[in-house]
Parts: C-alpha cells; sequence; structure tokens
C-alpha cells in the first residue's frame, strides 16, 4: 500500500540483460515510462529518495531507496522494476520483504565482471550532517547517530557489507520516524494512508514496538546509504562514515563520486 496514496501497488521485478544496469518502468494510465537508474534522473525530495523525468512531477516515482538498497545489498547488477504507482510501497518500512521476493525465485550469474564506483581518495560532505568516503576493498559503512532528545541516544554501528550481512541486519531494519512527526503525517490531509502501525515510531522514553536489533536506528541509517548510493547504478567499493547524514548528503555524495570517479 503507498504511504502517500493509500492504493495497493504492484511491484515486479524482472531479471534483465547482462550490462543493461537498473531501471525502473512507471505504469500509468496504460502507459509505460522507462526511468534508468542513473545520477541524472535523481528528484530532489524531503526525507526519501526520488527518481524520474526532472520538471515532470507525474511521472516520478518515490521511495526507491529500500528496493535500491535491497539489489545494491544482494549484488543484483541488472534489473527491472515495474511498478503501477508513483510510490513505491512502505510495507514495514524495511527492504526485508524485497530481500525475501528475490531469495524465493533466485538469482542468474552473469558472465561480464560487474561495474564498480571505487573510491579512490577521500571525499567529505560536510554541512552540518558528515558524510565521508575513503577508498577500501570492499563495501564498509560506519553510522554515528546521534538523538539527544529521545529514546535513541547515542549510537554507532560499523559493518563490513556482504550479501550475508546485509540480509542478516541492513536489509530487516525499519524507518523510524519521531512521533510528533507520525503525528503530522496523520493529520496532513495530503497523506492518505493513515496506517502507520508498522513504522517504528520514536518518543522520548518509548517505542511504538519492540526493535528487531538493539542498533536497528543505524542499520536502517545504512539500508539509506546502500539504497542512495546504487542511484548510479554501479556497486560501491569504498568505506563510508556517516554522522547523522540523511538522504540529503547521500544525494550530494554519490553525484560527488560519480563526478570523480564514475
Amino acid at each position: 500500500m503507498g504511504a502517500f496514496s493509500g492504493d495497493m501497488i504492484s511491484v515486479e521485478i524482472h531479471p534483465a540483460p547482462v550490462d543493461s544496469g537498473l531501471s525502473f518502468v512507471l505504469m500509468l494510465d496504460g502507459s509505460e515510462y522507462v526511468i534508468p537508474v542513473k545520477v541524472k534522473n535523481i528528484i530532489e525530495a524531503e526525507n526519501m529518495t526520488a527518481l524520474g523525468f526532472p520538471g515532470d512531477p507525474s511521472k516520478q516515482i518515490k521511495i526507491v531507496e529500500h528496493v535500491l538498497g535491497a539489489l545494491h545489498g544482494l549484488r543484483v547488477d541488472n534489473a527491472v522494476i515495474r511498478v503501477d504507482s508513483t510510490e513505491m510501497p512502505l510495507m514495514d518500512g524495511s527492504a526485508l520483504p524485497y530481500i525475501s521476493a528475490m531469495d524465493n525465485v533466485g538469482f542468474v550469474e552473469q558472465d561480464i565482471p560487474r561495474r564498480e564506483l571505487e573510491v579512490m581518495e577521500p571525499v567529505f560532505i560536510d554541512d552540518g550532517p558528515v558524510l565521508i568516503a575513503v577508498p577500501y576493498h570492499g563495501t564498509r559503512i560506519t553510522y554515528y547517530l546521534d538523538h539527544p532528545d529521545d529514546v535513541v541516544g547515542k549510537r554507532v554501528a560499523d559493518i563490513d557489507v556482504s550479501p550475508n550481512t546485509f540480509r542478516r541486519r541492513i536489509g530487516p531494519a525499519r524507518t523510524f520516524i519521531k512521533e510528533e512527526k507520525a503525528q503530522g503525517l496523520l493529520n496532513d490531509d495530503s497523506v492518505k494512508n493513515k496506517d502507520i502501525s508498522q513504522v517504528l515510531i520514536v518518543g522520548a522514553d518509548h517505542l511504538s514496538q519492540p526493535l528487531r536489533f538493539a542498533n536497528e536506528y543505524c542499520y536502517h541509517k545504512m539500508l539509506d546509504i546502500m539504497g542512495d548510493l546504487y542511484l548510479a547504478g554501479w556497486h560501491l567499493r569504498g568505506h563510508i562514515i556517516g554522522i547523522r547524514s540523511g538522504h540529503f548528503q547521500n544525494r550530494k555524495m554519490i553525484r560527488k563520486l560519480v563526478k570523480l570517479f564514475g
């Protein structure tokens, strides 16, 4: 179901030919619009990631970060994501439904080496929150979180990302939002889906439901990084260090990495 529209949404992930990369197919009113996963197709959006045709809000897809995170984490290079809505379903706020669906049907190895975006020298984004990329032999994420006014508090996590660690830790970590923001969404007439029971809501001294992991907050931030840094369609080789960073810094980083090393 759509987080904004409240509509039921159909999503299909299809295999794609060797070296064709990733693309979304937006199916609307009997027409299909192909949106390649490229930095040039990023649409600026608050608290989420969107792709589409710049200048045409009717042909954009919101909340693409979780499915892209799943594809990145499971090392899927070539795929077509077909969706009949301008938003991806939020589901439980994690990438777990996508992981389970792909694991159920399996994967096919293709005979061309994957394209990688390799960090060759340190890159910094610092506009309050900080995001840093440094060279590394694989994919590693370190994340520092600081919420002094609620139950989250100070957290840190460090993961060497592989399909195994992604499946066990990063992928199942859910979106979390502050209680006052959740209430604001419920009061917003433009948000049609008022069921936020599966989203992790954070209060000053309580949670709406139990955590899946003690460090679920940081793991979800890592999921967002994996999704946003796949907006070039190339697997990341490097160590990403986030300090209170979010989608805005992630988008600035992927643009900078492509410009420098793409």
